[in-house]
């Protein structure tokens, strides 16, 4: 049977109690979306800095691997600085066709006339490396980069370069040598080492 007083509450709403522990559970449902947008928006930026930095660290490999491979003369390299010399493999016309090459008769291939050759610059300015071919504009390789260096070995036949890379992302768990930097190494063989010092 209900009475007067009865029908009264149940036509009052909810109590404060219940209403405070709704509000309770909306604000840790709440609280729990918010932490779990944080976490995924920096895990999508970790993994744009490490998409971005390794296609930069393999534009690199591939553009000193193969100017490396052809050059037939490397002046010494600097720390950040490096400048390789490569055969004229098209004439200078507004074409750009495609040189003949000929044989020196010592085991070298010639383009063009005797000793035509091309400069190709590595340098490092601000925090990108820039390359440069001829008088050509120079053109961005990579960037956030702290420093690379070029060690020759094998009497002027094997190039080692080691490129570092600044961090772009950093996290409380991770090691001293990952926050600090991270190093790219490349080895290459100069097929035709006429002229390295």
């Amino acid at each position: 049977m209900v009475t007067a007083a009865n029908s009264r509450r149940l036509r009052g709403g909810f109590t404060l109690a219940e209403l405070m522990i709704s509000i309770a559970i909306f604000l840790s449902v709440s609280g729990g979306l918010i932490v779990a947008f944080t976490s995924l928006t920096r895990s999508y930026a970790a993994t744009m800095d490490f998409a971005i930095n390794h296609a930069d660290q393999m534009r690199i490999s591939d553009y000193l691997a193969l100017d490396f491979r052809r050059a037939v003369k490397v002046d010494p390299p600097s720390t950040n600085n490096v400048t390789m010399y490569i055969p004229c493999y098209y004439d200078s016309t507004p074409a750009h066709d495609p040189q003949t090459p000929t044989l020196d008769g010592k085991g070298g291939v010639l383009y063009g006339v005797n000793n035509c050759s091309v400069a190709v610059h590595y340098y490092l300015a601000g925090s990108a490396i820039y390359r440069q071919a001829g008088a050509d504009a120079s053109v961005a390789l990579a960037s956030d980069v702290q420093d690379f260096v070029f060690n020759i070995s094998d009497l002027g036949k094997v190039i080692t370069t080691s490129i570092t890379f600044k961090p772009t992302f950093r996290s409380s768990g991770a090691t001293t040598e990952i926050t600090q930097a991270t190093a790219f190494h490349n080895t290459t063989l100069l097929r035709n080492n006429r002229g390295v010092y």
